[in-house]
């Protein structure tokens, strides 16, 4: 039996909309778009499996440990670091922009079932990937009563 969804919102179908706009506005819509507002920090995809939520975060040159730190803050995963960009260019000479740079701090809300104190984190081809265990999943639990 399926549990009775009828009080969740629906999921925007992001992805849909994206395409549809596209579709309407052109193919240079979503790069006009990115050079108006442009992306103010490092790529994220968060995805949970039943035992683990997984991190990946684009932080593409890093040479060290002390450009990129890890905290948690409440509930949060708090990334901060700085990206530099690898090649001296004047403003005046890019083109095209797309890739960020700078200074950054995302903070990415973690269910309460994360086990943030066995959290793993490793950096590889550009990417850091954190892995944080999950608790089992809560549900009904039996007390026991002793009686005497």
């Amino acid at each position: 039996m399926k549990p009775n969804n009828s009080n969740r919102t629906p999921k925007t179908d992001w992805k849909g909309l994206q395409a549809q706009a596209g579709d309407v506005l052109g193919p240079d819509f979503w790069q006009d778009i990115a050079s108006v507002l442009p992306l103010t920090g490092p790529r994220v995809d968060m995805y949970e499996t039943a035992n683990e939520v997984v991190i990946i975060i684009e932080v593409p040159g890093l040479s060290s440990p002390q450009q990129v730190q890890l905290s948690v803050v409440e509930s949060n995963l708090v990334i901060r670091g700085t990206l530099v960009r690898p090649y001296q260019v004047l403003d005046e000479q890019m083109k095209m922009s797309e890739r960020f740079f700078g200074s950054f701090e995302r903070r990415i809300p973690l269910t309460g079932r994360a086990l943030t104190d066995r959290m793993q984190a490793r950096y590889h081809n550009g990417l850091l990937i954190i892995r944080i265990p999950l608790s089992p999943a809560s549900g009904e639990t039996q007390i026991p009563i002793h009686f005497t």
